[in-house]
């Protein structure tokens, strides 16, 4: 099973997504549009959203990308994507897909 969610649109600011629980498997992270220097990466917590470390240069894009990435199934860890240095014209979207047998990814709070 596979599920899919947009988690930056028409993202022009340094910021975080939404966080998300994660179900553990294989993933993919998808990024596209407007950079003008602008960075994102995908970052997880192993912790439940206290600390937040980037998954990996796989999945950090400073222009348009796809990338892969495989993460436990620890009921504590959380994903999300964050963006740093947007520049005036920045505009990108993101995807994250989570492939798992037991569902897709949920929304945090």
């Amino acid at each position: 099973m596979a599920a899919t969610e947009k988690v930056f649109t028409n993202q022009s600011a340094n910021g975080q997504s939404t966080v998300y629980e994660w179900p553990g498997g294989i993933g993919t992270f998808v990024c596209e549009g407007t950079w003008n220097s602008a960075t994102v990466k995908m970052q997880m917590s192993p912790d439940g959203g206290t600390t937040w470390v980037d998954v990996g240069d796989d999945v950090t894009f400073t222009d348009d990308g796809v990338g892969n990435f495989e993460l436990g199934s620890d009921s504590s860890f959380k994903i999300r994507a964050d963006m740093s240095s947007a520049g005036n014209s920045t505009s990108v979207d993101c995807w994250m897909t989570v492939r798992h047998p037991y569902g897709g990814l949920e929304t945090v709070g």
